[in-house]
């Protein structure tokens, strides 16, 4: 499992939602279905475990801004 760059914090992803909890997700061109997510503690947000069409998988921590979503701090 890959964990995304530090520097990719504050990129904007687009989440999709299915009965409140996170189904699909877009970073960069790459889409994402989504393995698992949990809420995190701390802020309006969720961490996410997802893989690509290609099989790779990820984990994103990503936040809710003004408009839509970002990546937080990945670690």
């Amino acid at each position: 499992m890959n964990l995304l760059h530090p520097a990719s914090a504050g990129a904007v992803v687009n989440l999709w939602f299915m009965n409140g909890q996170p189904v699909r997700l877009v970073h960069g061109t790459t889409r994402y279905r989504v393995l698992a997510a949990e809420p995190l503690a701390d802020t309006s947000g969720w961490d996410v475990e997802a893989r690509s069409a290609s099989g790779q998988t990820c984990r994103f921590a990503v936040r809710a801004v003004d408009d839509g979503w970002e990546l937080s701090s990945a670690g």
